[in-house]
């Protein structure tokens, strides 16, 4: 009968672990989501700003590139829309080529350009 009641408080013991630590995992998901979208809404005033000086001198140094944008614009569509898109004419500017490749890869991008 010992024995019985014993496994019943270990039993409990390992549930209340297991619920705590499910509970860590989802305030770390929970955190790290307000942390991509604090990242995300930066990301997006920058490309707000960039200029075509800017984004040549990015191209040139190897910053920005076909797989930087991508990305970058996976986790801003269609969120941050407006300024992808505003990114993407001044990229048009520096980079046709690359610009063409990004509207192929983001269908939704070349409906409102």
């Amino acid at each position: 009968m010992e024995g019985c009641g014993k496994r019943a408080v270990d039993n409990s013991k390992e549930s209340k672990q297991e619920e705590t630590g499910r509970t860590e995992i989802n305030e770390e998901d929970f955190h790290l989501k307000i942390l991509k979208d604090i990242c995300c809404e930066l990301l997006s005033n920058m490309l707000q700003e960039l200029t075509k000086e800017n984004t040549l001198e990015g191209l040139h140094q190897g910053h920005l590139n076909e797989q930087t944008c991508s990305c970058a614009f996976q986790n801003l569509l269609p969120l941050y829309f407006a300024s992808v898109e505003s990114f993407l004419e001044v990229l048009r500017e520096a980079d046709q080529t690359l610009a063409d490749n990004l509207e192929k890869r983001f269908p939704s991008l070349k409906v409102h350009t």
